[in-house]
C-alpha cells in the first residue's frame, strides 16, 4: 500500500513537471506530500475535541523567464493538474525578474538508497482512530488521579495526536527524493487551586512522543506525563516575585528552546538578507561564551527533524552553527546564499543539538545556584533580533542556597543576545528529546531581573 501511494504522488510530481516544462519554466520543483492525522482531547470526562483527516498537497516552484513563484493546491486530480500549471506560470511571468533564483546546484543533490532514520513504525501508521481515542481519555484519567493527589484539582485534560506523512521531492534537473514519517504525542493538562493564594490557579502540562506506537503504548509511560503535568502545576504554588536586579538565571530545558529557537532566527537566510539579524556582520566572529557549541543533525536516527534531504534536494549534512561561541555557518539555501555573497548550506533547520559542558540535568544544576532564578517556562515578552534586545515574562523558581525558596510569577528578564550569550555558565546534558530543537538546560552567570524589589 505504501509503495502504491508513493507511487501516484511521484506520478503527479513528475506529471506537474512536465507541464511545467510545457508552460515554458526554464526550472521546477515539485512537492507532493499526503498525511493522515488524528487528533483527540478530553476534559474533564467528556470529549472535547475529535478530529480525523487525510491531506494532500502539490507545491511547485517555477523559474520562467528569469521570474520566479511558488504556488500550491490540493487539487490533484488529472484533468485538474495541467490548468494549474498554465496559470501559475501565467502568474509567475507578472512578477519582476529575479534572476538569481534557480534550483540548488545537481551536484549537491542528495543520492539514494535512502538511510534508514528511524522514522516509520507501520503499526502505528496503521493504528485506527479508536486506539487514539483511548489514549486521550487514558491520558484525562490519569491527569485527574495526579491532580486530586496533587492538591485541589480544577480539572484536568488528556490529549492522544498521530499523524502519518509522506513526501516526494522532484525537480526538473533530475532529482527525485521520498521520505515517509510516523509521529505520535500524548499531553496531560492539570489546573489545580492554589491553597495558598485564594481565588488563583496554577496549570501544569507535559507530553511525549516518538515516532512508534511502542513509544507511548505502555500505562507506565501515560502515568509519567500526568504525574509530571501535576507536579508541575503544584511547584507554582504561591508564586510571587523575586528580587530585582542581577542574578544567575537557570532555564529548564523546555524553556529553553525560546530562547535558543530566537538565537536560531537570527541565521536563517531570509532574516539575515533583509537586515534584521544582529548576526549579519558576525561569521567567523566570536559571538558567545566558549561553552555554547550548536550544531545542526538531520541524519540523527529517530530525530523529530531528521531528513535525508532538505527542501532543495540538497544532502542532509552536520553542520556546525557556532563552535565554542564562535560563529561558523548561516542556515543558507540557494537563493539567499547568493544574496549575501556566500556558500550555501541549507535552508532550514533539521534536528537543533547543543554539546552539554558537563553530566548534570536542571536538579542537578539548580543545586549549585547559590541565589538567583530558575526559569521553567516564558511567558510572553518580545526579542528584537535586529539588535539583539530582548525582554521576556517569566515564571519559575526563586533559589536560595541550592534550594527552591519559593514559586516566582510576576518577573521579567531584560538584556541583549550578545551579553547573554557571553554570559553561559554551563550547558546541560538533559536535552528536551520531544522537539527538534533539543535544547537543554541552561545556566547564565548573570542576567538583568525586574521583580518585587531590590535585592
Amino acid at each position: 500500500m505504501a509503495e502504491k501511494t508513493l507511487g501516484m504522488m511521484q506520478s503527479v510530481a513528475e506529471a506537474a513537471l512536465a507541464a511545467a516544462k510545457k508552460a515554458g519554466a526554464g526550472q521546477a520543483a515539485a512537492g507532493v506530500s499526503r498525511s493522515r492525522f488524528v487528533d483527540v482531547a478530553f476534559r474533564d470526562g467528556a470529549l472535547e475535541k475529535a478530529q480525523a483527516s487525510t491531506r494532500q498537497s502539490l507545491s511547485l516552484r517555477l523559474f520562467v523567464d528569469g521570474r520566479y513563484a511558488a504556488h500550491s493546491t490540493s487539487d490533484l486530480r488529472p484533468e485538474a493538474l495541467g490548468e494549474f500549471v498554465n496559470q501559475a506560470a501565467a502568474l509567475t511571468r507578472q512578477l519582476e525578474p529575479d534572476p538569481e533564483r534557480s534550483l540548488a546546484d545537481p551536484a549537491r543533490h542528495a543520492r539514494g538508497p535512502a538511510p534508514d532514520l528511524g522514522l516509520w513504525d507501520a503499526f502505528l501508521a496503521e493504528s485506527p482512530t479508536s486506539r487514539w481515542v483511548e489514549i486521550a481519555r487514558r491520558m484525562e484519567d490519569l491527569a485527574r488521579v495526579a491532580g486530586e493527589k496533587a492538591g485541589q484539582l480544577v480539572n484536568a485534560s488528556g490529549n492522544g495526536y498521530m499523524e502519518v506523512s509522506r513526501e516526494i521531492l522532484a525537480t526538473s534537473d533530475g532529482f527525485l527524493g521520498a521520505q515517509e514519517e510516523t509521529g505520535a504525542f500524548a499531553v496531560a493538562g492539570v489546573v489545580l487551586m492554589d491553597p495558598e493564594q485564594a481565588g488563583k490557579r496554577r496549570s501544569g502540562y507535559f507530553w511525549r512522543g516518538g515516532h512508534a506506537l511502542t513509544d507511548l503504548d505502555h500505562p507506565a509511560v501515560l502515568e509519567g506525563i500526568a504525574a509530571e503535568a501535576a507536579i508541575r502545576a503544584a511547584r507554582q504554588f504561591g508564586a510571587r516575585p523575586g528580587p530585582s536586579g542581577r542574578f544567575p538565571v537557570l532555564v529548564e530545558n523546555q524553556a529553553a528552546m525560546r530562547l535558543v529557537g530566537d538565537l536560531l532566527a537570527c541565521l536563517n537566510g531570509p532574516t539575515l538578507q533583509q537586515g534584521k539579524s544582529y548576526l549579519r556582520e558576525k561569521l567567523g566572529q566570536v559571538v558567545a561564551g566558549p561553552l555554547l557549541t550548536i550544531s545542526d543533525e538531520p541524519l540523527l536516527p529517530g530525530g523529530f527533524g531528521s531528513r535525508w534531504y532538505d527542501s532543495e534536494g540538497v544532502a542532509a549534512q552536520s553542520l556546525p552553527l557556532i563552535r565554542a561561541g564562535r560563529l561558523e555557518h548561516f542556515y543558507l539555501d540557494t537563493y539567499h546564499a547568493r544574496k549575501l555573497n556566500l556558500s550555501p548550506t541549507t535552508g532550514g533547520s533539521s534536528n537543533v543539538v547543543l554539546a552539554p559542558s558537563h553530566g548534570l540535568g536542571f536538579d542537578q544544576m539548580l543545586a549549585g545556584v547559590k541565589r538567583g532564578l530558575a526559569v521553567t517556562s516564558f511567558l510572553g515578552g518580545n526579542f528584537n533580533s535586529t539588535t539583539g534586545d530582548f525582554s521576556y515574562g517569566v515564571q519559575g523558581l526563586w533559589i536560595e542556597d541550592g534550594q527552591p525558596a519559593h514559586a516566582v510569577e510576576g518577573m521579567n528578564l531584560a538584556g541583549n543576545f550578545g551579553g547573554l550569550w557571553e554570559g553561559l555558565a554551563a550547558v546541560g546534558d538533559d536535552p528536551f528529546p520531544y522537539a527538534k530543537l533539543r535544547a537543554p538546560s541552561l545556566l547564565f552567570s548573570e542576567v538583568q531581573l525586574a521583580g518585587g524589589g531590590l535585592a
